[in-house]
């Protein structure tokens, strides 16, 4: 059974110190729309999948996210609600 995808694609190697990143609606799975306060899975092939708050999306398509410490299981809670 494959993984489910992540709604976003990130590159954790660009993750600030203060747990931001930046990516683009471009990057999202199919059908995914970003809004501003949701919580998602974000991910990338080298890495496992984490949990991050969507801060802010920009008219440009800019996603400003903020991952949660933790694996996805802790924060099960968070993603109930979509």
């Amino acid at each position: 059974m494959a993984a489910t995808p992540p709604d976003l694609e990130v590159d954790f190697m660009d993750m600030t110190t203060g747990r931001r990143l930046w990516t683009r609606v471009e990057d999202a799975r199919p059908g995914f729309v970003p809004v501003a306060g949701q919580y998602v899975t974000v991910g990338c092939e080298d890495a496992d999948t984490a949990v991050a708050r969507v801060l802010s999306v920009n008219a440009d398509g800019d996603i400003e996210l903020e991952v949660l410490p933790g694996d996805v299981g802790s924060h099960r809670d968070l993603l109930a609600s979509r």
